[in-house]
């Protein structure tokens, strides 16, 4: 993981200052694509153990069709980061609202879509909330941003 991230950072930043470009790398650990149209960076990394992609954007992302549907997106949130990699999933969400309310609400979310939860914990600024489904997992991290709240939601397949 360390690997890809050393690769797709530099790459995401490189394309960060600009309107639209693309570009394809290949280097001896697999082929990197990076995309920039507008405030959207896009960045996939392909290697012989699979592949990971990477979407951000400042004003918002697309949730991916991959991302489950039994996994609750609060209203009013705005999706600024997705990823996949393998059985994960991840989605940043930035929302309104205290560390404290929204973590209160998304538990009750969660468990209302059929989410056990197994784990809380309150770590001052932020909350973290671990859920299991058969077969699946859902990691909630809830901390305090510039803007409000920020959701980093990870959904596993066992």
């Amino acid at each position: 993981m360390n690997k890809i991230l050393s690769v797709i950072l530099p790459a995401f930043l490189a394309l960060s200052f600009g309107c639209s470009k693309s570009a394809t790398h290949q280097s001896p650990d697999g082929n990197i694509k990076v995309e920039q149209k507008g405030d959207t960076s896009k960045v996939e990394f392909t290697t012989k153990e699979g592949k990971t992609s990477v979407t951000a954007s400042d004003k918002g992302v697309a949730i991916p069709d991959t991302f489950p549907k039994d996994v609750p997106i609060p209203k009013g949130a705005v999706p600024k980061l997705t990823m996949s990699q393998g059985k994960a999933e991840m989605l940043h969400l930035h929302v309104p609202g205290t560390v404290a309310d929204v973590v209160k609400a998304y538990q009750e979310m969660l468990k209302g879509e059929g989410w056990e939860i197994e784990t809380t914990m309150n770590m001052g600024e932020g909350s973290m909330l671990q859920a299991k489904k058969p077969g699946r997992q859902c990691a909630a991290m809830v901390m305090k941003d510039d803007a409000g709240t920020l959701i980093q939601l990870t959904v596993t397949q066992e």
